[in-house]
């Protein structure tokens, strides 16, 4: 990337953190003056309000995962540990289901965009596995017949398994799926290597756009 694009990409970086942190400083500033005008008339309210900040905590917290994958060669093996992949690059999480039109839509730009594997890493992983099989996502993204193959690891049985601390890798009580937010389909978010997120789409239908300036951001982090 030449010197001109660098602080762009940096900006956008600081950009969309300054984002992500206003939000939850605003939530908790909200709850915070909640909590005090109520604690005093209406304690059943004020423990509901705690509860909610107990729930920000765990939206502070940072999580990662060893999920198992299709099996195809392109996973690179039956599990994944999603530290290892950030440790190489910036990892694309693309949260899908079999029957989501978006999601079709961004598996079919991401493969045939121009997208820089060596500074960013995509990964598909199955949000709705209590809903539909793990058949159901190897058919549409597994299978290269498929308009939807995916060609890059595709991740299974988030929402069974428990997410990992990212620090010290100690089991959570929650799931993978509920660790990351119970994002909806398709939500595309960036990880850098401390597994924070620094980007995330905001088109239900796919943008050529938006993943370019993933890629710009992924670039960036990598520099």
């Amino acid at each position: 990337m030449d010197d001109g694009a660098n602080p762009r990409s940096q900006w956008r970086i600081r950009y969309y953190q300054a984002i992500i942190g206003e939000r939850k400083m605003k939530k908790i500033i909200g709850l915070l003056t909640a909590l005090f005008l109520l604690s005093a008339t209406a304690g059943c309210l004020a423990e509901e309000i705690q509860e909610e900040l107990g729930e920000e905590e765990i939206e502070d917290k940072r999580y990662t995962f060893t999920l198992p994958t299709l099996g195809r060669d392109v996973d690179g093996g039956p599990m994944l540990d999603l530290t290892t992949e950030l440790g190489e690059n910036p990892v694309l999480l693309f949260w899908v289901s079999s029957q989501c039109q978006g999601c079709h839509e961004w598996a079919e730009g991401i493969r045939e965009s121009n997208l820089n594997y060596s500074t960013i890493q995509p990964i598909t992983i199955h949000r709705y596995g209590n809903f539909e099989s793990s058949e159901n996502i190897m058919q549409v993204y597994g299978n290269n017949s498929s308009d939807h193959y995916s060609p890059w690891p595709v991740v299974i049985d988030g929402h069974s398994r428990l997410a990992l601390d990212f620090d010290t890798r100690e089991p959570s009580e929650l799931s993978v799926v509920e660790a990351f937010g119970n994002l909806p389909t398709p939500s595309v978010i960036l990880l850098d290597k401390n597994g924070d997120i620094v980007w995330q789409a905001s088109s239900y239908w796919f943008s050529i756009e938006q993943l370019e300036e993933a890629g710009e951001v992924a670039a960036a982090l990598s520099d």
